[in-house]
């Protein structure tokens, strides 16, 4: 069993000064963003008139609480919304989302359905991100003490609220859920993520499309490609070597249109937003959606910022979003995963 418990929490005297310590979530969330931007870029950051990428994810997290945001946050929501979008595709290879098996509040209720489960699943809190359970029965017994006592803080407001200012996982609704599990090794699988821009034609502009090996682990490496799958200059420490082999330049014609095709379509209603894929064994299947990409603050030269930057056209908060219902309507109420059907 494989336990992801969100980032680790540091130690008195580290935690008097440090982010994630008990007295930095007490100041205003804008004076929060404005440290931890200086902390990240070793400079201040543009945040009522912002032309740079990270100064534009600093504006959504300070101002922008559409629900269009809430619902890429919440996980369920997303399938969803993803499930219906795949569904009206034309790609010949479609993208499988992976089986809700249980959804609820407690490991309690989901010990009620232990003969039930598979031997390999994934628990996840619906409203967060970077905490996971990765079980295989098969390989080892379930330990439910150690799950039971990770998830208990689980369904609390955590740090990507109470430090980051990502408001819109406030507005994703506290459950936890349980899923198929993609891939049949121990680690996770590789992940593919589709980085674009909306436009005012109601498409979307693809920006960059990433691969990453060994995602979830200490080694990762990243590989870069334009939306024609053309690599794009390294600009990152993890970046892989120009000559080295990938699974996007392997994976064929088919699926790599299926990727761009479902990647826009998804992008499609939101100013900008990140989809994330897994590829496992010549499948394509949806991971999530993420409306705040490294939370605003990843490491990348300035210039990377500024085109970044250059592409995406902030929304106007006080238009109608004709499609809010929709929205809204995926956020409503609790889902019943294929077992409690």
């Amino acid at each position: 069993m494989i336990v992801r418990d969100g980032p680790k929490q540091p130690r008195y005297p580290l935690a008097l000064i440090h982010p994630l310590g008990p007295l930095f979530r007490h100041l205003p969330v804008i004076s929060r963003r404005h440290l931890l931007y200086l902390n990240a870029f070793q400079r201040w950051g543009n945040f009522q008139h912002p032309a740079l990428w990270s100064e534009k994810m600093a504006w959504r997290i300070l101002n922008d609480e559409r629900a269009i945001l809430k619902m890429g946050a919440d996980k369920l929501a997303s399938k969803e919304y993803m499930r219906r979008l795949i569904a009206a595709s034309e790609a010949t290879t479609k993208c499988l989302i992976p089986e809700t098996y249980w959804v609820g509040g407690t490991v309690e209720e989901l010990r009620q359905y232990e003969h039930q489960l598979p031997a390999r699943w994934v628990l996840k809190p619906n409203h967060s991100c970077g905490r996971v359970v990765l079980v295989d029965s098969a390989r080892q017994p379930i330990d439910w003490k150690r799950i039971e006592q990770v998830t208990s803080r689980w369904l609390d407001p955590d740090e990507e609220v109470t430090v980051m200012g990502h408001q819109a996982y406030r507005g994703a609704r506290p459950l936890l859920f349980v899923e198929q599990r993609i891939g049949s090794f121990e680690s996770s699988p590789n992940d593919i993520r589709v980085f674009g821009f909306g436009n005012s034609r109601g498409g979307a502009n693809v920006w960059e499309i990433q691969e990453s090996k060994g995602s979830h682990s200490s080694a990762y490496t990243n590989y870069r490609f334009t939306d024609t799958f053309a690599r794009k200059e390294r600009y990152h420490f993890r970046d892989g070597a120009a000559h080295d082999a990938t699974l996007i330049e392997a994976a064929g014609d088919q699926l790599r249109k299926a990727l761009l095709d479902i990647g826009r379509h998804a992008l499609a209603p939101f100013d900008h937003a990140r989809v994330d894929f897994y590829l496992d064994g010549g499948a394509l299947w949806f991971g999530e959606l993420a409306v705040y990409p490294g939370a605003g603050l990843g490491t990348y030269g300035i210039s990377i910022d500024r085109e970044r930057g250059s592409h995406w056209q902030l929304p106007d908060l006080t238009a109608q979003d004709p499609r809010e219902p929709e929205w809204r309507a995926l956020l409503e109420g609790t889902p019943k995963g294929t077992l409690q059907r």
